[in-house]
């Protein structure tokens, strides 16, 4: 809102002026249509700030997961040890993800994952992506049994990308 007064005398000519804005400070600017915030959970927006450099703004990348090592080869009494990481668009940056797997099936005393959110049993964890839109977990499972395994990593934000990858467990095997 803006005023203006103008006081006329014989001796001066006074013009006062003065606007006063109204706003909720730095969270008006970070919620506002096209701030970063903003653009981060609305991830499809035409939005010229939201479009990405050298991109068609559309739908963010799609979310890719990967095991390492794959394949895995059992150790001791068939115990497997892998790191599940996750690679999505930067954009969900401390959203979670989760990670859905059969292997917990394949696993005679159980999987248990370790993530940054904590430790989780059973074929469910959860992990929150960092700044660079990437996540990994720890899975240990006992006594599993050999063959193919698929883990589902779902991005809980957004238009939700989920990835999919499928890693073999080998049996244990002379190195030759």
């Amino acid at each position: 809102m803006c005023v203006r007064a103008v006081t006329k005398s014989a001796v001066t000519l006074t013009v006062i002026g003065f606007c006063v804005l109204s706003s909720s400070g730095p969270a008006l600017a970070k919620n506002a249509p096209g701030a970063p915030h903003w653009c981060k959970h609305h991830p499809t927006s035409n939005r010229p700030a939201c479009q990405k450099v050298g991109g068609s703004g559309g739908p963010p990348p799609a979310t890719t997961i990967t095991v390492s090592p794959n394949p895995i080869v059992e150790t001791g009494n068939s115990d497997v040890y892998a790191v599940v990481s996750v690679a999505s668009d930067p954009v969900y940056a401390e959203q979670t993800v989760e990670f859905v797997s059969g292997l917990n099936g394949r696993c005679g005393q159980g999987v248990t994952w370790i993530t940054n959110q904590g430790t989780f049993s059973g074929s469910t964890a959860t992990a929150t992506i960092d700044n660079d839109g990437n996540a990994s977990v720890i899975v240990l499972g006992g006594s599993c049994a050999a063959g193919s395994v698929q883990v589902i990593a779902l991005v809980e934000a957004g238009t939700d990308p989920t990835g999919l990858t499928t890693f073999t467990i080998e049996p244990p095997a002379p190195i030759l």
